[in-house]
């Protein structure tokens, strides 16, 4: 299992971290599941070429399932670093760790059919295919659906983040039960941010996305550009904060 592999070789793991989840517990298990279903659906979605032009054609949809796959590579990594650094099995992180999946799996094929439209629409742009941008806005999606679409994506995105913050709010308000030290509570917390962070980003997109005026499909769209800025920018100030904040108390 990539997951047993992953802990066996130490891999992704934080030297200022005691593990306290080693034990591959059925939790993880079932989420490992449940994660290759959602990939497996991904696949399913497509249908199976039976010319060499609908083969051809099909090799357009290598990028937007590549985003999709890299999306919930980092939901699932997040996912094992969560239950290997606190092993919890309480019925709370049950519940949470179960919306949390049944986030993943309804949120599969909206990701897909977003990044579909997005590379057909950029696409279609460089090249200048006007005929290829008539077919994408007449039968895949009408204009007035694209802010529709830009929601759906928007919450489901921005609820399976705040999942994540919740299970490390509740780490973190554990932290004397498991035995947190300074730095490792620290660290929780900054998980908390982060997620919160990351959460924000598509909560914005999708309130833009609600106000109908012309070409909120593309400013909502833009509005995940702040990612490259927004989470580069929040981890070196975070980690600045840690060093300075340790530093006075060594």
């Amino acid at each position: 299992m990539v997951r047993k592999s992953l802990k066996d070789a130490n891999i992704g793991m934080n030297p200022d971290f005691r593990n306290r989840g080693e034990e591959q517990t059925r939790i993880e298990t079932f989420s490992d599941a449940v994660f290759a279903l959602a990939v497996t659906l991904l696949v399913l979605s497509s249908t199976v070429p039976s010319t060499f032009e609908e083969l051809y054609a099909s090799f357009a949809n290598l990028i937007p399932f590549g985003i999709c796959i890299t999306m919930l590579t980092v939901i699932w990594y997040q996912h094992y670093i969560f239950f290997i650094r606190y092993g919890f099995r309480d019925v709370k992180i049950v519940t949470l760790n179960t919306v949390l999946l049944f986030l993943i799996l309804i949120y599969v094929y909206p990701l897909k059919f977003l990044f579909q439209v997005l590379f057909k629409l950029f696409s279609s742009l460089i090249l200048g295919d006007q005929a290829g941008l008539k077919h994408l806005f007449t039968e895949v999606i009408k204009p007035d659906e694209t802010g529709t679409l830009m929601i759906i994506y928007g919450l489901g995105a921005a609820a399976i983040f705040l999942v994540l913050a919740l299970m490390y709010l509740v780490a973190y308000r554990r932290k004397d039960s498991l035995d947190l030290n300074p730095k490792e509570a620290f660290d929780t917390k900054s998980n908390i941010y982060n997620n919160m962070l990351m959460a924000s980003v598509p909560i914005v997109s999708a309130i833009i996305a609600m106000f109908h005026f012309s070409g909120n499909f593309t400013v909502s769209g833009m509005v995940y550009w702040l990612y490259p800025i927004l989470m580069p920018v929040y981890s070196i100030l975070r980690e600045r904060k840690k060093k300075k904040l340790f530093k006075l108390s060594t």
